[in-house]
């Protein structure tokens, strides 16, 4: 299968084109490339197993029915990645997050793309507090982030026929090393700071509930969603995660500490309730027989 990856080079996109490739897909990835020179670790480590036929240096939004010539499926992992980039500029959020998005889609259904699977988030839930929440429960975004990801997940899904099969995927909050690493998320973030410091800092009351789930187990649900019937999967939404992975950030950072020698917990002064709190329930996607997620936190 011949696969169009937009966001390719990106934390999370890094680790499904590795992983798409091991599996025996082609992989054209589509990136803005503002990332491009910057490696956390050798590349060259993944290189045996994750070779693209093709890189197209482009922004989403310039993407052209050419792009998607060949293509049996777009997996779209493009856009600004979380709350305070998305709070700079709420018309872009909007044009890149939200515009974007719905018009490959529609371009990918033109061009007889068979799948298009678009990566949401579990953010999409907002402030729930610790009632498990499943694909059925109402939305309730409180960042441009999120809002857009509902936007774009609501006009993206009725695009669904015959022969075209949208799939939504809301991911779990993403942790684990990547080429392209980013340490604004919870674990890399408290793992980041423990390492180089000696403190676990919370800037949080800790009591809020995140879902996580390892890049590469993201990869490994796109690689589901790809390879399971239509008839299962068409125009349906995922939660994708592990419920034994759904943990309150003080029990992460306590995770933290045991992990690295020396270590203390702090909560910075002056810290607060987070808002975002949400606690999923992953039951729908355990029900694909080819995913096999593979880490804990």
């Amino acid at each position: 299968m011949r696969v169009l990856l937009t966001g390719a080079l990106g934390y999370i996109g890094s680790a499904i084109n590795h992983v798409l490739v091991h599996n025996g897909f082609t992989v054209i990835g589509v990136d803005a490339s503002f990332f491009a020179d910057t490696c956390f670790y050798r590349e060259d480590i993944w290189q045996s197993r994750s070779e693209m036929k093709r890189m197209v240096r482009k922004d989403i939004r310039d993407i052209t029915k050419d792009d998607l010539y060949g293509c049996d499926a777009v997996v779209d992992f493009a856009g600004l990645a979380n709350d305070p980039s998305c709070d700079l500029n709420p018309t872009w959020t909007e044009e890149i997050n939200h515009q974007a998005c719905v018009r490959l889609a529609k371009l990918a259904k033109q061009q007889g793309v068979d799948r298009y699977i678009f990566a949401s988030s579990c953010s999409v839930y907002g402030a729930r507090g610790g009632s498990t929440l499943t694909e059925e429960s109402e939305v309730e975004p409180v960042s441009e982030y999120a809002k857009a990801k509902v936007a774009a997940e609501r006009d993206i899904r009725p695009r669904a026929d015959t022969r075209f099969c949208p799939i939504i995927l809301r991911n779990a909050t993403a942790v684990g090393a990547s080429p392209r690493m980013r340490f604004d998320l919870v674990v890399n973030n408290l793992s980041a700071y423990d390492y180089t410091t000696g403190t676990v800092r919370i800037l949080s009351d800790g009591t809020a509930w995140r879902p996580n789930i390892h890049v590469e187990d993201i990869a490994r649900a796109v690689l589901a969603c790809l390879e399971s019937p239509t008839d299962i999967v068409a125009a349906e939404v995922f939660n994708a995660g592990m419920d034994s992975e759904n943990l309150q950030v003080r029990e992460i950072a306590s995770t933290v500490a045991q992990a690295i020698p020396e270590s203390n917990v702090e909560i910075a002064k002056g810290a607060t309730k987070d808002p975002r709190s949400y606690k999923v329930s992953f039951a729908k996607i355990s029900n694909l027989k080819s995913f096999r997620p593979e880490w804990s936190v």
